[in-house]
């Protein structure tokens, strides 16, 4: 007799040795037991968990000499030639290729003739949702009124394209994966009626690959049996291209330790042994999910299919839930990118080097990097402990960006001196009222102290270098300007900036959005701070339109996508003139929307426009605290 593969020859028979599918079974077997057979079927599912053989078990139950019964004995004419296929009462239709109008119009005339032998005959239409539209309408008359001896039986994994008026007309009973301790136990049945020695763990590992098909699980058995005399762990990874526990566990140990070079030599000893790019991400991802779960709950059995409880602790220790968040984010997204590359070592080298990162930009990331801070900060303040912050100027810049008062707040005015130790904070309100001589004397005064700020944890540093508490005093003297003005043009991360708006136009036009590409074109970027991109126009009416809601949330939206973190967009009309000032959308010029990075008009004497040089000194004219200040930090003043 000719070799027959697993899948074939264990196929069950019967109800009762049909593996999982409980609730489909009970039914069938209550309707053959009652007598309430219904005219058509809907069976939907997984691959491999059995639609098509509970199909031929109820043709064969409803057609045994014994029955219509509920178990069939499998012996009788009809029964043999249910099983061998030959039975000419039953027939089986293969939509995929033959799911056009003749064959459904073949199938209708054929129904209306009595059977042969059996008493119903019993139409398998697999794979149901591959009929055409026509073909699905022109089942729709005999599949609601079909002759008395007639039952359909339609198979399919995509329910969801099957035409409501058909799926409207059966019965539909949904077959769900099988649970992998019923395919470990059928497999150890198999693997003794077949001679193919396998271990416990191997037959596990097969259930785990297999994601609840039992055909699947069957094929991977008799490929692992013809592989090795007994089929082991290894067995099965070697045949599945699965990469070792081993050499796994040191790669996410790599990534948990961020070390980059670490990581990428793993990984390139995995492309050495053959292994592929896709697997090595996916089995990646699957750690990540065991590691997850397990500092969640560790009573949860399927992660240790995965890896032992004891390795698992080990490695827990190296993340936090945001970041295996993160991490997962990561992985998937360069999942994705393989799709649509054909240098697919680059995008797994760069998603190893993301995962590594300590700064990668993501969402998930970023809260990662909050919830450690904010932990950190919790230790310090229950043990009493205050952070004294002494900064370096570019430091001390780099907190302004951060922490920027509103023009209507007070401003700090102490200049922190290096390599002092803590005294305590003094602030001084700035008094609009107060006379320009006054004033700088006040400013003499404070840069001749030296104290150092102290700076309580949860609190961002109020402290700012001259040139911004200047422009700060500027703007906070005129309430009527809004908030939305107050920005450095070109400065801070105007080149940032620049590289988002440029990649969001790209995309507009990619995307085939061209009325407002047209209109964001006109635009040209003046400033980034404080995740606010401004945009400057010379036309009016296009800052205008831009800045309305039904253009602005389509540009925040992929500004968002490039940037991977929200970004506001800010439209503002250029006025023009030698100082460059810039106007909110909506609003009208004014003495305050000049340049912001001007000092305040009461604090630097204006040179007047008849008397100016062409080539004026810009430092010309400075009052006395902003030139010591500027030889502190060693800054130089510049025109825009």
């Amino acid at each position: 007799m000719a070799y027959q593969t697993l899948y074939l020859r264990w196929r069950p028979s019967g109800f009762d040795t049909l593996v999982g599918q409980v609730p489909v079974k009970q039914a069938l077997m209550n309707a053959l037991s009652s007598g309430r057979i219904a005219h058509a079927y809907l069976f939907t599912g997984p691959r491999g968990t059995g639609k098509t053989t509970t199909a031929r078990i109820f043709a064969k139950a409803l057609n045994c000499q014994n029955g219509p019964t509920d178990h069939p004995c499998g012996e009788c004419l009809n029964c043999r030639q249910i099983t061998d296929g030959s039975a000419m009462d039953v027939q089986e239709l293969d939509a995929a290729s033959n799911r056009g109008v003749d064959d459904i119009k073949n199938l209708n005339k054929n129904a209306d003739f009595a059977p042969v032998n059996c008493r119903y005959k019993v139409y398998i239409i697999d794979e149901a949702h591959m009929l055409t539209t026509e073909a699905c309408n022109a089942l729709l008359k005999t599949l609601e009124e079909p002759p008395e001896h007639v039952v359909f039986i339609l198979a399919t994994t995509e329910p969801q394209k099957i035409l409501p008026t058909i799926h409207s007309r059966c019965q539909r009973f949904d077959f769900h994966p099988i649970t992998r301790e019923e395919i470990v136990t059928h497999l150890q049945k198999v693997a003794e009626g077949s001679d193919i020695k396998a271990d416990k763990e191997a037959l596990e590992l097969i259930a785990a690959a297999s994601e609840g098909g039992m055909r699947d699980a069957l094929s991977l058995l008799e490929q692992c049996g013809v592989m090795a005399e007994t089929v082991t762990a290894e067995t099965v990874r070697s045949v599945r291209g699965i990469i070792g526990r081993e050499i796994l566990r040191e790669l996410v140990r790599a990534v948990g330790q961020r070390e980059v070079a670490s990581a990428l030599t793993i990984f390139d000893k995995l492309l050495m042994q053959g292994k592929d790019i896709s697997q090595i991400l996916i089995e990646l991802s699957g750690y990540m999910r065991a590691l997850l779960l397990y500092r969640a709950t560790p009573e949860y059995q399927p992660i240790y299919v995965t890896d032992t409880a004891e390795e698992l602790e080990k490695l827990a220790s190296f993340y936090t839930g945001e970041r295996i968040l993160a991490a997962q984010e990561i992985i998937h997204q360069a999942m994705n990118e393989l799709r649509f590359t054909a240098r697919g070592r680059i995008t797994a080298e760069m998603c190893l080097y993301d995962l590594c990162r300590e700064d990668n930009r993501t969402l998930k990331a970023l809260a990662a990097r909050i919830n450690r801070l904010e932990q950190e900060m919790a230790a310090l303040k229950a043990g009493g402990l205050t952070v004294a912050v002494s900064q370096e100027p570019a430091a001390v810049a780099a907190s302004v960006e951060a922490a920027k008062p509103k023009p209507d707040e007070p401003v700090a005015r102490d200049i922190p001196q290096k390599q002092e130790p803590a005294a305590g904070v003094k602030e001084e309100t700035q008094q609009q009222s107060a006379a320009t001589a006054d004033r700088e004397k006040k400013e003499d005064t404070a840069v001749q102290r030296k104290p150092v700020a102290t700076v309580p944890p949860v609190q961002s540093n109020p402290l700012e270098t001259p040139a911004v508490s200047l422009q700060n005093a500027a703007t906070s003297g005129n309430s009527s300007e809004s908030s939305d003005g107050s920005y450095t043009a070109y400065g801070s991360d105007w080149a940032t900036g620049d590289e988002y708006w440029t990649r969001a136009m790209e995309i507009l036009k990619a995307e085939r959005k061209n009325s407002i590409a047209s209109c964001a074109s006109h635009g040209s970027v003046l400033a980034y701070e404080n995740q606010t991109l401004i945009v400057g126009f010379k036309m009016k009416f296009l800052c205008e339109r831009l800045q309305k809601p039904d253009y602005r949330e389509v540009v925040e939206e992929i500004l968002l996508r490039v940037a991977r973190v929200p970004v506001r967009l800010q439209c503002v009309t250029d006025t023009g003139g030698k100082t460059g000032g810039y106007t909110p959308a909506g609003k009208t010029p004014g003495p305050a929307s000049k340049a912001k990075t001007l000092p305040a008009a009461d604090s630097v004497k204006p040179v007047p426009k008849q008397q100016e040089p062409a080539t004026a000194d810009p430092e010309q004219n400075v009052s006395a605290s902003t030139k010591k200040a500027m030889e502190m930090f060693k800054a130089t003043l510049h025109k825009v």
